[in-house]
């Protein structure tokens, strides 16, 4: 009876023992269970700074990719209120922030957070950036006139002026208004494009216009006045264009010029030429542009002085 006694209360204590350790191995599983929970719950992880992007015709807001997250939340931080635009792309186009009353050329902190499918279980917010909202200019698209010997575009919505560049020159040609008389340039096999600019730096400089390859013939103007002065024998020529070369023409008779001083009096050219070799009393005095080649030409009257 005593050995049965014993061996029942041995049988009872492994049980009791067995019971505790399963009670424990339960209270960590459960415990386990709650920390995995708490932490999916509190999603300490926080995303990298918003990056900005151009690509030579638009700029872009770019968050860092994440896949196990439903959408993006992009908060536009200034002067103590929040836009926030959620979007399922992890980047954002200037049309993006237009259309949710983003500003050109506000100054915002921007931020991001990753946006989970479970209520509370949002990322943190990255690290803001600052930064001025900033646009390309759109590009202009030039046609020509035959007729009017004349480039032409749209205006640019917030251009200031434009730039012309055309082949054979080291400098592009600035004008505010959409257009450029070719009668301008020096002649020759050009090929021109165009671009916007503006005057605020959060307006960036458009891409460059579509190309036009045109054969331009200028035509020289006359020239506005000729003076003589009989005591020093020179010739003072004022002119609207920098020519290489002109007439002279005593008698009627054109002499080529290509020795003379040159100013520019911020309208028009002055050329000083000495006569001295050529001239004799009485003689009538003109001057004139003259033809280059087959692309700068003069075709008009000669200027007496």
């Amino acid at each position: 009876m005593v050995e049965k006694t014993q061996s029942k209360q041995n049988i009872s204590k492994s049980k009791k023992v067995l019971y505790i350790i399963l009670s424990v191995v339960v209270g960590l599983l459960i415990l386990g269970g709650a920390i995995t929970a708490f932490v999916l719950n509190y999603n300490q992880f926080s995303p990298a700074k918003v990056t900005v992007i151009e690509d030579g015709r638009a700029v872009y807001l770019q968050a860092e990719m994440n896949d196990n997250y439903l959408s993006y939340n992009f908060k536009f931080s200034l002067e103590g209120e929040d836009i926030i635009i959620e979007s399922e792309n992890n980047i954002l186009t200037i049309a993006d922030l237009l259309e949710n009353g983003i500003q050109i050329g506000q100054e915002y902190d921007i931020s991001v957070c990753y946006v989970s499918q479970n209520a509370g279980n949002n990322s943190q917010y990255s690290e803001p950036l600052s930064w001025t909202v900033s646009t390309f200019l759109d590009s202009p698209t030039i046609t020509y006139s035959q007729e009017e010997d004349l480039i032409s575009w749209q205006s640019v919505d917030n251009a200031d002026y434009y730039l012309v560049f055309y082949s054979g020159m080291s400098e592009p040609a600035e004008v505010t208004e959409p257009s450029i008389n070719l009668q301008t340039i020096a002649g020759g096999e050009r090929e021109f494009y165009v671009q916007a600019r503006a005057y605020e730096e959060y307006y960036i400089p458009s891409p460059l216009s579509n190309a036009l390859e045109i054969s331009v013939v200028h035509n020289f103007l006359p020239f506005s006045e000729v003076s003589f002065n009989s005591e020093s024998k020179t010739v003072t020529i004022t002119g609207s264009e920098d020519l290489p070369k002109f007439y002279i023409y005593l008698n009627g008779q054109p002499i080529e010029c290509i020795t003379f001083d040159k100013s520019f009096d911020g309208e028009n050219f002055v050329y000083l030429v000495d006569i001295t070799l050529y001239y004799q009393d009485g003689m009538t005095i003109g001057a004139s542009p003259m033809t280059i080649d087959s692309y700068n030409i003069y075709q008009g009257q000669i200027t007496m002085a």
